[in-house]
């Protein structure tokens, strides 16, 4: 048998077994993290939610996820978590935004978390937590930011393009037969008419609107002290912390120590990783490096995808 056959049989078999046990077992909160210097996975009263990438409602693979930034693989995290009888929610935060649906969903399950429980949720910024990612932790009770984190970019977008100049200079004519008047709005292959204008704005515009009311719900800050900094600027935590957009700045340490205080946790917190991988998502891990690796362009594809959801928390 020659060696790129039996290399393929073994990938169809690691593939059924990795779907096999995704079918099974789902997505289980793991081992204690390293964070907490006591305590068992039994016993953890702080648990750690990783918020990683691009946060969207896009669909698991048969190898599980892939990152943390999955909201239905979240929201089941956050739901396990608060089912094991946790004291406080420790949120890790490294992401530019996502899709409104997606940042919005994550953000309503914690405000019922904290609305119907006495569990405690701090935010941890890292490297970038803007937009949607910003939207999700306006849920949480405190945020700490590093004073180097980039945040804010409060606020929505919806992409247009016209490529029908370059489409002329080589010859090519598109056409559509549709349905209704706007069954192709957003169409790359025209000017926008101003009925679509109209219809894209009025999107916008109450989609920010609940941005505001979800930050303005979770923060102590008016939305006349709010609309000012939502024009889509961005901060760096220290300027955040200024303009009451973050409470504290620190790295994750602090933030776990903040929650432990506001949980009134005695002695050493515990941690569980809630986010930790298990073996089906480490196979999923795996093979999206290996594509990225024999395939460069596969990066590419799969960021395409996004042009496809127009109206994004991210930029």
């Amino acid at each position: 048998m020659r060696l790129d056959r039996i290399f393929a049989l073994v990938i169809i078999v690691i593939c059924l077994l990795a779907a096999l046990g995704n079918w099974l077992g789902g997505r289980t909160p793991r081992a204690e993290t390293a964070m907490s210097p006591g305590g068992t996975g039994s016993t953890a009263n702080v648990a750690l939610i990783e918020i990683y990438g691009t946060i969207s409602d896009r669909p698991t693979t048969p190898f599980g996820s892939v990152d943390n930034s999955n909201s239905n693989a979240i929201i089941k995290s956050i739901r396990q978590a608060r089912k094991d009888g946790v004291k406080a929610f420790l949120l890790h935060i490294n992401s530019p935004g996502g899709t409104a649906a997606a940042s919005q969903a994550i953000y309503n399950e914690l405000m019922r978390v904290r609305q119907e429980t006495p569990i405690q949720i701090v935010a941890s910024f890292g490297d970038v937590a803007a937009s949607g990612g910003y939207y999700v932790a306006s849920a949480a009770h405190h945020i700490v930011a590093n004073p180097a984190t980039t945040t804010g970019s409060i606020g929505v977008i919806i992409r247009t393009q016209n490529l029908s100049p370059l489409l002329n200079k080589i010859g090519v004519e598109t056409g559509n037969i549709k349905s209704g008047q706007y069954k192709d709005i957003l169409s790359p292959f025209r000017d926008l008419s101003t009925g679509e204008q109209t219809i894209l704005q009025g999107i916008v515009s109450e989609s920010y609107q609940q941005f505001l009311n979800a930050i303005v719900a979770g923060r102590n800050i008016s939305l006349e002290q709010l609309k000012p900094l939502a024009d889509g600027r961005i901060f760096t935590g220290a300027q955040a912390q200024q303009v009451k957009l973050v409470d504290s700045l620190g790295n994750t340490h602090d933030a776990l120590i903040k929650a432990a205080q506001l949980a009134k946790i005695s002695g050493e917190p515990s941690v569980r990783n809630y986010s930790s991988p298990g073996w089906q998502d480490s196979l999923g891990i795996f093979f999206s490096t290996s594509l990225e690796q024999f395939l460069p362009s596969y990066r590419e594809l799969q960021m395409a995808r996004w042009q496809k959801i127009p109206l994004a928390l991210w930029e």
